[in-house]
């Protein structure tokens, strides 16, 4: 037996929020710092393995919307979703890859609004799917048509 789609989308949006918890855990190590130079590489570390997270759940992502683009059944929002993950995955990975002069408190921030419009995007999509499938799920109910005699 396989992992349905369902399963296969609330394993993303965990691994997404996880990866939004993770971020705010870095951020509160960086202002909690006493120096900078101690909070910078602990933010930079945790900030990572939120990166790798964020990495991990587009594998799965990418199959659920590969399935809608593919049956042509693709909401514009899965298309503008994906425009801004790609945005959002491109400048972190600059951050990872330590490349300094992007590092700046400006890029940060436009980082920042990308990660949380593609994550209110993701979730979204995911309460949207969730309630077309669950609608899928219950059962028809038939309705019952009187005859009237005259």
């Amino acid at each position: 037996m396989g992992v349905g789609i369902n399963q296969l989308r609330k394993i993303s949006l965990g691994l997404q929020v996880s990866t939004l918890l993770t971020y705010m855990i870095g951020f509160v190590a960086l202002k909690r710092s006493d120096f900078k130079k101690d909070g910078i590489p602990k933010h930079g570390k945790i900030n990572t393995f939120g990166y790798i997270l964020g990495a991990l759940s587009l594998l799965f992502m990418l199959y659920s919307g590969l399935r809608h683009i593919i049956a042509r059944a693709a909401p514009l929002i899965l298309y503008i979703h994906g425009l801004f993950g790609l945005m959002t995955l491109a400048l972190s990975s600059l951050f990872v890859a330590n490349r300094w002069s992007w590092k700046t408190v400006k890029n940060m921030r436009i980082l920042v609004i990308l990660f949380l419009s593609t994550f209110s995007g993701g979730v979204y999509m995911f309460s949207r799917f969730s309630k077309k499938e669950a609608a899928k799920k219950r059962p028809i109910k038939r309705r019952i048509t009187i005859k009237r005699c005259l």
